[in-house]
């Protein structure tokens, strides 16, 4: 059987939980806020979590815990996308753990100190996308290409379907791995989050924290409206 290969829609699944924060002080709210957001997306993306602590209460555990759930979910949605099957692989399922860390890792933001308007303070975030998905567009799309020549050559005719799958997946890991050292960024956007106080505490939304994750990573494929069939268009999650 010829396997062809195709690129799927990237989904962005964000935890329901509110993540709190300790209670404020009357003065230098604006600090605290910016702080606390900067915190929170410094310890969901970057694993720099003693900000995150001290601005929240959290302990150690549950901040590592946060952002393990964060990148194990950027993996899953990348296989996703590619269309790769590794879940049960015990080699390439906790590399592409490791390359979601590692893209993650290169997140560029700056947080501005949060500022009051009509008795609602909010906090504005600088982000600039990775760009990985595009940037490493042309050549996912030359090594299908090439694969599917193989495929339809007989290379793989004795291959059972895992390791046919997990000749597949290496190679776009080794793409996604190589090119997350020298990430690419799409141009910058502003994403504005509300501080929700209540009673001694506040945070912010769960809608506005997965506005800030969608800005994180690009995943505009306006660029490849005409790519060929062998590449699937992109949405975002509604």
């Amino acid at each position: 059987m010829i396997y062809k290969k195709t690129r799927n829609s990237i989904l962005v699944i964000l935890s329901l939980i509110l993540l709190l924060c300790t209670a404020a002080c009357t003065d230098q709210r604006e600090t605290r806020y910016q702080t606390y957001v900067d915190s929170l997306i410094t310890a969901n993306y970057l694993n720099a979590c003693e900000e995150y602590i001290r601005a929240t209460g959290a302990n150690q555990d549950d901040a590592e815990a946060m952002y393990l759930q964060n990148v194990t979910r950027l993996a899953e949605n990348l296989e996703s996308y590619y269309g790769l099957e590794i879940s049960s692989d015990v080699e390439l399922a906790p590399r592409m753990v490791e390359i979601s860390k590692k893209i993650y890792g290169k997140a560029r933001f700056n947080t501005k100190e949060a500022f009051k308007d009509n008795n609602i303070y909010y906090v504005d975030i600088e982000i600039y996308p990775i760009d990985i998905l595009n940037q490493t567009h042309d050549e996912v799309l030359e090594y299908i290409e090439d694969f599917n020549s193989r495929v339809e050559k007989g290379e793989f005719n004795n291959y059972v379907k895992e390791d046919y799958e997990h000749e597949f997946a290496s190679g776009i890991i080794d793409i996604l791995d190589e090119a997350s050292d020298s990430m690419e960024y799409a141009d910058p956007e502003t994403v504005r989050v509300r501080i929700i106080q209540s009673d001694s505490n506040f945070y912010i939304s769960n809608d506005d924290f997965r506005k800030i994750d969608m800005a994180i990573l690009s995943t505009d494929a306006s660029k490849y409206e005409e790519a060929s069939s062998t590449d699937a268009s992109l949405t975002d999650a509604e």
